[in-house]
C-alpha cells in the first residue's frame, strides 16, 4: 500500500479552499487513513466483516481518483473483490451499490476477456438485459444489476444509484437505458444547458395514479411533472433544472421515476 504519492490526485478533487491548502489537507487525510488502513488490515476478521471505513468508502475513493491496484490496501481490496463477485454471480451477501473497480479487474473477476465478451455472456444469463452507450460511457443492466463503464478513466461503478447526473448527455443516456428496461417509449430534450425535459409515454394510465405521482415524493425531486394525451396515449412530461446550489439529480431518482410510471399502465 503506497498512498502518499497520490496526494495531488486527491487534492485535485477537493476544491474547498485554495490549491496549497487543499494539498495540505489531502496529505493529512491520506496519512491518517493510511494508518487507519494498516491497523484495520492487521485484524483480518475485522477488515473482512466490519471495515474501519464504512462500506469501504476510503477504498472506493482511492479507486475513484485513479490509484493503481498495486497501491491499494491489498487485503481490503481482495475482500471488496470477493464481495462484489459473490453478489454479481451468486446474489449472495450484502447488497452492493456505488462500488468502483478498475474495469480490467471486473473482467478478470467475472472470467471474461473483454467488454464484448462481458455483454455477450451475460446477455444470455440475465433477464431484461439492456445497454446504452455514448462516447466513452456505457451502461449495462440486467437481473437488477447496473454497471456504468467509464472507458476514458478505466473505471466501472457497480449499481451507481447515487451517481450525480450532471450533464444532459448522461441524463439522456440513462433515459435511453431505463426506457428499454421498463419498456416505456421516451424522448429527452435539452431546452437550455441546465433545463432538460423527458417525455415518457404510457398506455392506459389512470388519472388517480398520475395525480399520486405528481404529489408524491418524486415531485420534490423534479421541477415539474405534468401529463398530456397524444393519439390516445398519455405522455408524462418531466422537467429537470440543474442550478448552482441545488442538489444534482441522482440515478436512483431517475430510475424510480421510470419504475413508478411503468406501474401506472398496469
Amino acid at each position: 500500500m503506497e498512498l502518499k504519492k497520490h496526494t495531488n490526485r486527491f487534492s485535485s478533487r477537493i476544491h474547498l479552499l485554495d490549491e496549497t491548502a487543499d494539498k495540505q489537507l489531502a496529505k493529512e487525510l491520506i496519512q491518517m487513513h493510511e494508518q487507519k488502513c494498516t491497523e484495520c488490515q492487521d485484524d483480518r476478521l475485522r477488515c473482512a466483516t466490519r471495515p474501519a471505513c464504512k462500506d469501504r468508502n476510503f477504498l472506493n475513493t482511492l479507486i475513484e481518483i485513479g490509484v493503481e491496484t498495486e497501491d491499494l490496501p491489498a487485503f481490503c481490496y481482495s475482500q471488496n473483490i470477493e464481495q462484489i463477485r459473490r453478489f454479481i454471480l451468486e446474489g449472495k451477501g450484502r447488497v452492493v451499490s456505488n462500488r468502483r473497480l478498475p474495469i480490467k479487474d471486473l473482467l478478470q473477476m467475472l472470467t471474461v476477456s473483454s467488454i464484448r465478451h462481458f455483454t455477450t455472456k451475460f446477455k444470455k444469463v440475465w433477464s431484461n438485459f439492456s445497454q446504452a452507450q455514448e462516447n466513452d460511457v456505457m451502461l449495462v443492466a440486467g437481473d437488477n444489476l447496473l454497471f456504468r463503464f467509464d472507458f476514458h478513466r478505466g473505471i466501472v461503478t457497480v449499481n451507481p444509484t447515487m451517481d450525480q447526473i450532471d450533464s444532459f448527455d448522461v441524463f439522456k443516456l440513462y433515459c435511453t437505458l431505463f426506457s428499454a428496461i421498463y419498456e416505456l417509449p421516451s424522448t429527452a430534450n435539452d431546452l437550455t444547458s441546465n433545463w432538460w425535459v423527458v417525455s415518457i409515454a404510457v398506455q392506459g394510465a389512470d388519472t388517480a395514479g398520475i395525480r399520486n405521482l405528481q404529489k408524491g415524493k418524486l415531485a420534490n425531486v423534479f421541477e415539474s411533472i405534468y401529463s398530456k394525451e397524444v393519439d390516445g396515449m398519455i405522455h408524462l412530461e418531466v422537467e429537470v433544472v440543474q442550478s448552482e446550489g441545488l442538489p444534482h439529480l441522482i440515478v436512483d431518482h431517475l430510475q424510480e421515476l421510470y419504475e413508478s410510471i411503468s406501474k401506472l399502465g398496469k
